[in-house]
């Protein structure tokens, strides 16, 4: 009975975040509308711009809107952690829901005794990606992720948080040596594994998050009020799923390093 309880707040707070997400779309819709949007040639919407620089360093609207959502999650983060009861709402049931989705992706891809070692990295992904993601929703924001710098930067962090972990669960010499097994010419094949994979996780983010973007700044020309509804919809499903996409890619990498090292 209680099971079955459970599920249901789980499934009613699944429900709750689909709505959200719907309502996002018709706000941001509504709101193009009402401010008189006048679109802006393609090159223009899907390019970052540099708003000032310092010294050497410029700093474009892709390092403002990510700012701008650190910001916003982090006092998000805040306040809704201090709302936490012992008799959760259905917003505590959705990050709650989040929270064991997550939980459920590391114990299946990573084999290791203690998964919260893997979740505050993992969780970091899921929910930066998927804010990121969403943030061209906003009207006056743009998402970081079509510019290929914030894929990239995502890609390293798990390039190098596979040899990190690796040392972490099986020290230097269990991991290093897992090079050269079973013979020493497979030293240059996994060193290219390992660089052919962080290029192939920039190139899906960034490709897929790029082509909804042109593909809605081509519908704005076209039909600025009536098209591009439905991909906005579609682009809050797709980049949830691109945020799912990379998390379980990096839970599949880093889960097969500590396998590998395991067997050794």
């Amino acid at each position: 009975m209680l099971k079955k309880k459970k599920n249901n707040k789980q499934t009613l707070s699944l429900i709750l975040v689909v709505l959200l997400v719907i309502a996002m779309a018709l706000i941001s819709f509504q709101m193009r509308q009402n401010q008189g949007f006048e679109p802006t040639p393609v090159t223009e919407e899907i390019s970052p711009s540099v708003v000032f620089s310092i010294g050497p360093l410029e700093v474009t609207t892709t390092v403002i809107n990510t700012w701008i959502m650190i910001a916003v999650l982090g006092i998000g983060a805040f306040f809704l952690g201090r709302s936490f009861k012992i008799r959760p709402g259905m917003f505590q049931n959705a990050i709650e829901f989040l929270v064991e989705a997550i939980r459920g992706i590391i114990s299946k891809n990573i084999e290791s005794g203690d998964p919260s070692l893997f979740f505050p990295i993992v969780a970091t992904f899921a929910i930066f990606i998927g804010a990121a993601n969403l943030l061209g929703l906003i009207p006056g924001l743009k998402s970081p992720t079509p510019d290929i710098n914030t894929p990239l930067a995502m890609a390293l962090i798990v390039f190098v948080s596979v040899p990190y972990f690796g040392i972490q669960t099986r020290g230097l010499w269990g991991y290093l040596k897992h090079y050269v097994q079973p013979i020493f010419l497979m030293l240059p094949i996994e060193v290219a594994s390992e660089i052919a994979r962080t290029f192939s996780l920039t190139f899906r983010l960034f490709g897929n998050i790029m082509g909804e973007e042109i593909i809605i700044a081509i519908l704005f020309l076209i039909s600025p009020f009536i098209l591009p509804v439905p991909m906005m919809l579609f682009s809050i499903f797709t980049g949830i799923l691109q945020a799912y996409i990379f998390t379980l890619l990096s839970c599949v990498y880093i889960g097969g390093a500590v396998k590998a090292h395991e067997t050794t």
